[in-house]
C-alpha cells in the first residue's frame, strides 16, 4: 500500500505525487495566488504548473551602456557550469513551478542576447517534461511580432530538456501603462496588440490559459511600445498533438491563476476549453487596464478555497469599470491620475461602451462572450473609430448618437440647418396667420 503524504502547507493528508511534490487542493490554490501577486519565489505550484516559468524575460533590460551582465551574477550555475551547448549562462532572471529562465549569451554564429529556459532540478516528472515539451512546441508553431519567439532548443548534459527564446527587455503591460501614465485611448491599443497576438496563437490551435499582465511584457521597438505575449507554460493544443510523451489533465486539476481564469478552467474542465476560455481572460486584463483593479479581490480568492472560487467566478457578477472607478476612493483616484484623468472624467469615459465591451468578455456563459479574441480587439477598435460596438444593444439614439461623435463638423452644420429651416417655417406661419386675421 502506498504510504501517505502530507501536505508541507498544512499538514493534511494528500495523495502521493510523482515527483514528491503533494499538496492539499487548497494550498494549491493559495500558492497559485500568491504566485500571481509575486510573493512566491518557486517551487512546484501544482501539477498543472499555474505560474509556468515565470516569463522569459527580465523584468528590467541590459545594464547602462549595454555591457552584459557578470556571468552567473546573483546565482549558481544550474548544471556545475557555465555553459549549455553554445551558450554562456550570465543571470537567473524568472523562476516559477516548473523551470528557470537564465539570461544567455550566444556567441556563435551570431553573438546576441537569449533568455534559456531550463527544466528544475528534481521537476523530471513524466507530465512535467511533457508540459515542458509542449510549451517548446507550442512556442515554434508560432510567428507573430507580438509573441516571443523561438530561437533553439536542445538538451542540457544532464538530460534536462531546454529552449531558448528572445530575450524580450520589457515590463507588464499594467506597470508599463502606470508609468508612463497613459491615457485610455493609449492602453486601448496596446491591448488591442495582445488581442492580435491570442488570436493568432488560436488560429495556430493553441490556447494560452494563463493571460494576465505579467505574461504580457511592453519593450521599445524603433521607439514604440510593442506588446509581446510570453509564457505558453499552460498552452494547451485545441485539435493537435503538441509532443509524443503523454500531457494530460486531470478533471479538477486546478490549472490557472485564480484572478484571470474563466469559470469553466476554475472548474477543473480542462479537456473542455475552447478560445473563450482566453477572451474571458482578455476581459480581466482590459478590466484591469481601464480601472488598475481587478473584477474579484485576489486577497478573497486567495483565502477562499477551491470550491468557493468556483462559485464566485460562476455566479458573482463583478461590477461595471465605471462603478468601480466610482466606488474605489483613494484608490480611484490614484488610478484616475495614472491614466492622465481625474476620477469624475475617468467614470464617463469608461461609462456606456467600455462597460459593455468588458463586462461582454467577462460573461458567465461562454456563449454570450465575443466569440474570439479578434472579435473582442475588432469591437474595441470600433469603440475608438466612434463606431458602433456589437457589445452593446442597438437603438436608434445609440446610433446616432455614435454617427453624431464621429462626424461632428457635419453633423452640427446639418443640426444648425435644420434649427434654420424650422425657425423659417415657424416663422412664416406666424406670419401666414397675421395676414389671414388681417385679411378676415
Amino acid at each position: 500500500m502506498t504510504p501517505a503524504e502530507r501536505c508541507p502547507r498544512c499538514g493534511a493528508v494528500v495523495e502521493p505525487a510523482a515527483d514528491g511534490g503533494a499538496r492539499c487542493p487548497a494550498c494549491l490554490l493559495a500558492l497559485a495566488a500568491e504566485e500571481a501577486e509575486g510573493t512566491v519565489g518557486g517551487g512546484s505550484i501544482a501539477a498543472g504548473e499555474a505560474a509556468a516559468g515565470a516569463g522569459i524575460a527580465d523584468r528590467g533590460g541590459a545594464p547602462a551602456g549595454g555591457e552584459l551582465p557578470t556571468p552567473l551574477a546573483g546565482a549558481s550555475a544550474p548544471l556545475g557550469t557555465d555553459r549549455i551547448g553554445p551558450y554562456r549562462l550570465l543571470e537567473r532572471i524568472g523562476e516559477g513551478g516548473m523551470g528557470e529562465v537564465w539570461l544567455a549569451e550566444q556567441q556563435a554564429p551570431i553573438r546576441r542576447r537569449v533568455a534559456l529556459k531550463l527544466i528544475k532540478p528534481g521537476m523530471g516528472s513524466r507530465e512535467v517534461v511533457a508540459r515542458f515539451e509542449a510549451e517548446r512546441q507550442a512556442l515554434a508553431l508560432m510567428g507573430h511580432p507580438g509573441i516571443a519567439r523561438v530561437l533553439d532548443a536542445g538538451a542540457a548534459p544532464d538530460g534536462r530538456p531546454f529552449f531558448v527564446m528572445e530575450h524580450v527587455a520589457g515590463v507588464p503591460i499594467t506597470e508599463y501603462c502606470d508609468r508612463h501614465r497613459l491615457a485610455t485611448r493609449e492602453r486601448l491599443e496596446l491591448f488591442v496588440a495582445v488581442c492580435r497576438a491570442i488570436h493568432h496563437a488560436h488560429q495556430r490551435g493553441i490556447l494560452h490559459r494563463d493571460v494576465k499582465p505579467s505574461n504580457v511584457l511592453v519593450a521599445l521597438e524603433e521607439g514604440r511600445p510593442t506588446p509581446k505575449v510570453i509564457d505558453f507554460g499552460l498552452a494547451k493544443a485545441l485539435n493537435q498533438r503538441l509532443t509524443e510523451k503523454t500531457l494530460y489533465t486531470q478533471r479538477g486539476l486546478f490549472v490557472g491563476t485564480p484572478a484571470y481564469m474563466s469559470p469553466e478552467q476554475a472548474a477543473g474542465g480542462a479537456l473542455d476549453l475552447d478560445v473563450t476560455t482566453d477572451v474571458y481572460s482578455l476581459g480581466v486584463l482590459l478590466y484591469e487596464l481601464l480601472t488598475g483593479a481587478l473584477p474579484f479581490d485576489p486577497e478573497r480568492l486567495r483565502r477562499a478555497g477551491l470550491a468557493e472560487v468556483e462559485r464566485i467566478l460562476r455566479e458573482e457578477a463583478p461590477p461595471r469599470p465605471s462603478t468601480r472607478v466610482s466606488a474605489a476612493g483613494a484608490d480611484s483616484a490614484e488610478a484616475a491620475v495614472r491614466r492622465g484623468s481625474d476620477p469624475p472624467a475617468l467614470a464617463r469615459q469608461l461609462r456606456g461602451d467600455l462597460d459593455w465591451i468588458a463586462l461582454r468578455a467577462l460573461e458567465k456563459d461562454r456563449t454570450r462572450r465575443y466569440p474570439s479574441a479578434s472579435e473582442l480587439a475588432a469591437d474595441v477598435e470600433r469603440h475608438l473609430r466612434r463606431e458602433p460596438v456589437l457589445a452593446r444593444p442597438p437603438s436608434l439614439a445609440y446610433r446616432v448618437g455614435r454617427l453624431a461623435a464621429r462626424h461632428k463638423v457635419g453633423f452640427a452644420t446639418a443640426t444648425a440647418l435644420l434649427v434654420l429651416l424650422v425657425g423659417f417655417a415657424a416663422t412664416m406661419a406666424v406670419q401666414s396667420a397675421r395676414l389671414a386675421r388681417q385679411r378676415d
